[in-house]
């Protein structure tokens, strides 16, 4: 393998958290560290974030109840 060559497959045997960097497995789902949820490793060893879609379906629910209540209450 010679440095610099671009396209390569690599094989990683951890991968670090991206929000304390502390190396974890690659079957990890949470950091026993930060406790953040983990995802696929990146092409630089790093985990992905994943997302929450829970929170925003819930964050989506409150910004509608609230305008609901606006209209009711001011129109």
């Amino acid at each position: 393998m010679v440095d610099g060559q671009i396209g390569e497959d690599f094989v990683h045997s951890t991968k670090r958290c991206p929000e304390c960097y502390t190396y974890v497995s690659l079957h990890t789902t949470k950091c026993p560290s930060c406790k953040t949820r983990l995802g696929e490793v990146e092409k630089h060893g790093m985990a992905k974030k994943t997302v929450d879609w829970k929170a925003y379906l819930m964050a989506l629910i409150a910004v509608l109840g609230f305008a609901i209540y606006i209209w009711w209450a001011f129109l």
